[in-house]
């Protein structure tokens, strides 16, 4: 734009430029052919300048009518001057033919041309002149209309240079919306017409889609299969802890089932944290945190250890969170979980909002953790209490969830003894 407009301006300086040399030549030539006629009207017999007859122009005649003449003898005996000079004259000097500009009693200046002519004896100065005036004031009128009509066509070449930026780069604004969309999940692939010029990318695009989601797909397979193909030997080791018992090797039978349990643990911990939904920071989901908690509380009072249990669900609006349905089901199930295992008859579960993060806060009235164990909690495989069952992967998996998804948790000491865990997640974009 900013090109545009300089060209403009430049062009117009330049047309101004040319506009005024060409009247400036006319000029000239004007004054040469009338500086001709003038020498043709003086009297050869006179010593003293005088004209025969009067030049055609009627400015010649009127009082700083616009043009004018003089001629003054070389020798000095004397000077006719034509009445628009009215009281004034054109300094002349020997050597001064030629184009100059003098100076006019009403403030402007006159464009004059000067030339010595022989006429039999005598030797005569001649000049003729101009009001350049006239020559400035058509200058400044024109330069006017060049700057208008130059404005009004600014306007629309930088308007047409818009238009025609804004149609050019829409299939550009598709392809970023479609590649948007595909961060966030909202489509698979980029779809659409696009140009030509464009098209080769979004083969490409689509392209490196298709390898990142078959190579995704691979793992998951691959870490499926390795988990089924532990199955047999995990399952042959526990019968080797049976007939070890039964050979009376409690000892040995015991050291065989803790090492297959924590192998099972140890792949369940790892199926688990495959199925999580890797994202990227651009990628936005929206989950209602009300609606999974209910759920998950749901299912939690027909287990065997939840339905002798209190629940108590304080939520308040429905929050809409920035995590999959999947991932926070997960990650809700396992607190809940938790805290159902440890607590002697009540848990307590509350959500609120807290600026741009949603918090959902759990408690139980179990017989809790030390405060400087409560560090240790979400380790992988740590556990700080051998006297339920478990792996100690559950709030391991849970830390994992929450910093695939911005969040945060945080443990404490509840004010009924037991434990309080706090959640943290990034609300969902509003719109």
């Amino acid at each position: 734009m900013l090109l545009v407009v300089g060209a403009l301006v430049l062009s117009g300086f330049a047309l101004h430029g040319l506009f005024v040399s060409n009247l400036e030549t006319n000029a000239r030539a004007d004054l040469d052919a009338a500086l001709s006629r003038l020498v043709a009207l003086i009297d050869p017999e006179q010593a003293e300048p005088r004209v025969i007859g009067p030049l055609p122009d009627p400015r010649y005649e009127t009082p700083l009518g616009g043009r004018y003449w003089q001629i003054e003898a070389v020798d000095g005996s004397g000077v006719a001057r034509s009445r628009s000079l009215w009281d004034q004259q054109f300094h002349t000097t020997d050597g001064a033919d030629g184009q100059s500009f003098q100076p006019l009693s009403d403030g402007h200046e006159a464009i004059v041309f000067t030339r010595t002519v022989e006429i039999g004896p005598h030797r005569f100065r001649v000049t003729v002149g101009e009001d350049y005036e006239d020559i400035r004031l058509a200058g400044v009128r024109y330069g006017w209309d060049i700057a208008k009509l130059f404005a009004l066509l600014a306007m629309v070449i930088i308007g047409a240079a818009w238009v025609q930026l804004r149609l050019g780069l829409m299939p550009l604004d598709r392809l970023r919306r479609s590649v948007d969309d595909v961060r966030k999940g909202r489509i698979t692939r980029l779809t659409g017409n696009f140009p030509s010029e464009v098209q080769p990318l979004v083969d490409q695009v689509n392209g490196l889609l298709s390898e990142r989601e078959a190579l995704v797909d691979r793992g998951r397979q691959r870490a499926s299969d390795l988990a089924h193909g532990l199955k047999t030997p995990l399952a042959a080791l526990h019968g080797i802890a049976m007939r070890q018992r039964d050979k009376g090797d409690e000892q040995q039978a015991e050291a065989i089932e803790e090492l297959a349990d924590e192998m099972s643990a140890r792949v369940d911990y790892q199926m688990r944290l495959a199925s999580l939904r890797t994202r990227s920071g651009d990628r936005r989901e929206s989950t209602s945190l009300n609606s999974a908690v209910i759920r998950t509380v749901t299912v939690l009072r027909k287990t065997h250890q939840g339905e002798f249990l209190h629940w108590m669900a304080e939520l308040g609006d429905d929050l809409q969170v920035d995590i999959h349905r999947q991932d926070l089901m997960e990650l809700v199930g396992i607190t809940l979980e938790n805290a159902s295992k440890w607590a002697h008859s009540k848990v307590i579960v509350r959500s609120r909002q807290d600026g741009e993060m949603a918090v959902l806060a759990i408690s139980d009235d179990g017989p809790g953790i030390p405060p400087k164990l409560l560090g240790e909690l979400g380790s992988r495989g740590a556990r700080l209490d051998e006297s339920l069952p478990g792996t100690g992967l559950g709030l391991a998996i849970a830390t994992e969830i929450l910093v695939l998804n911005g969040g945060s948790i945080a443990y404490s000491v509840a004010e009924a003894g037991g434990l309080a865990v706090e959640i943290r997640l990034p609300l969902a974009e509003r719109g």
